[in-house]
């Protein structure tokens, strides 16, 4: 049997195409293929890492949407989430909005897909007709041409789709349902369903609990229970690999790390979230507050796809408190703006273990590192106050976001509710970790299928029986 998996950013990469995920298919008895949007760099060092597992590489073709298919994807987007936010009785679901724009073209696109929204959103019937009308938009355009030969060139009995929300990916899956080719996406992570950027529809979808699959069963209704499957997500996996951890005295050495002092990872999230450099100063400067010889230092990690300056002045103010450690993830050098061209090393996956493995706490605003160190039953603060006042950006409407509604009667993370907080809160954490987050195993459990270590088998033994049924 032959597989295609539909990887069209770097992201991808990381969680699926460096994991067992492949030896997975592999044994499966797969013939396993890329279609791709990432750069040459990334493919060599996939080839690197998978060697003949992986039996060719097509790239896919650049994709344009014309005027009026941006329009109808908008336009569903919007109703969505409209319908999403009275469904779910969440209206920070609205913010998954982005309507500012700075040109004239794209404002009237946004408010023509508003208007058109609105309206659809009255009848739930409706949203479904515009996202017929979406694909046979797409299914008109030249690029159909070259991506239905290269189709036919493959002939794969099975299409995976490793990102829902690409929009490259959106006329290569309307093709594959019109010639009868067995398809599937993984939805890719925990916050994704209400948000309104499911392009296509498939044969199967692939979630990562029971919780993702009953929000799915009621903000897509069209869409059959028995279709949506509960795998789990390969990226906790590495965790639980010997060959990717050091030992605590050669990471310590190779970062310029104190190993006789206790290590606050202060994880930061991208550019969407404005005041990360103002959360790190306060951390810093309530740390200098506690004796030096008992003072934590801290480790900082920056958003692999944050390519910005803005942590630069903190960073250098508090260079004997702070570690940076970049993430070691790649930018192409032909086209450095477009997010295709990001793609991480396969090193920075033995980076992150250890930076988890290693550190005692980690500090962040709302972000999957609290999970990624809960498979280490260590504990995570929250950051919960605004630094800056007035702000449009504020940080109730993040813990409304309705993926943390999974926290609902259970205390999975510790709170820094205000920049005195700090010293507190982290020595409480260090000093006694289970008295911070004590449910966060609990909540583990409940936003991925566990065990964590068997979800690429789960994901590959799936496609594999669906692959094989009549």
């Amino acid at each position: 049997m032959k597989i295609v998996l539909l990887v069209p950013d770097g992201v991808a990469v990381r969680n699926y195409i460096y994991s067992d995920f492949i030896q997975e298919l592999h044994q499966a008895n797969f013939e396993v293929v890329l279609y791709h949007q990432i750069p040459t760099p990334a493919i060599q060092e996939i080839k690197k890492i998978q060697g003949d597992l992986i039996t060719a590489y097509y790239r896919i073709p650049d994709f344009k949407e014309r005027f009026i298919s941006r329009i109808l994807r908008e336009s569903i987007a919007y109703a969505r989430l409209l319908q999403n936010s009275n469904k779910l009785q969440n209206n920070t679901i609205m913010l998954f909005w982005n309507g500012k724009s700075k040109t004239f073209k794209r404002k009237v696109l946004l408010r023509i897909s508003e208007l058109l929204g609105f309206c659809f959103s009255k009848n739930y019937s409706w949203i479904l007709k515009l996202e017929n009308w979406y694909e046979a938009s797409i299914l008109k355009h030249p690029t159909t041409k070259i991506i239905k030969a290269e189709l036919a060139k493959i002939n794969p009995d099975y299409i995976l789709n490793l990102h829902q929300r690409a929009v490259t990916t959106a006329p290569i899956i309307a093709l594959a349902k019109k010639k009868g080719i067995k398809n599937g996406t993984v939805i890719f992570s925990w916050d994704n369903i209400p948000k309104a950027r499911l392009l296509s529809k498939y044969d199967s979808y692939f979630v990562w609990s029971d919780l993702m699959k009953s929000e799915m069963e009621l903000l897509y209704p069209e869409i059959k229970a028995e279709t949506i499957k509960v795998v789990g997500t390969p990226q906790f996996e590495f965790y639980f690999k010997v060959q990717f951890q050091l030992s605590k005295e050669e990471f310590f050495t190779t970062y310029n790390l104190d190993i006789n002092k206790k290590t606050v990872c202060f994880s930061a999230n991208d550019a969407s979230s404005p005041y990360e450099a103002l959360y790190l100063e306060d951390l810093c400067e309530s740390l200098m507050r506690i004796e030096e010889p008992n003072r934590p230092q801290i480790l900082f990690r920056k958003c692999p796809v944050d390519v910005s300056n803005r942590f630069d002045v903190v960073l250098n103010k508090y260079h004997h408190l702070v570690i940076s450690i970049n993430p070691e993830w790649r930018i192409a050098s032909d086209l450095e703006n477009s997010f295709t061209e990001i793609y991480p090393s396969f090193s920075d996956i033995s980076l992150l273990v250890n930076t988890v493995l290693h550190s005692d706490v980690v500090v962040n605003l709302g972000s999957t590192m609290a999970h990624d160190f809960a498979v280490y039953n260590k504990p995570c603060l929250y950051l919960n106050y605004d630094p800056v006042n007035p702000s449009t950006f504020k940080v109730k409407d993040v813990y409304g976001f309705q993926h943390f509604k999974s926290m609902a009667e259970i205390v999975p993370v510790g709170w820094i509710n205000n920049r005195l907080d700090f010293k507190d809160k982290i020595q409480q954490a260090l000093d006694d970790s289970e008295t911070t987050g004590p449910d966060r195993l609990q909540w583990m459990q409940k936003i991925v299928k566990h065990p964590l270590q068997n979800n690429s088998q789960n994901l590959a033994q799936e496609i594999s029986i669906l692959c094989t049924s009549v």
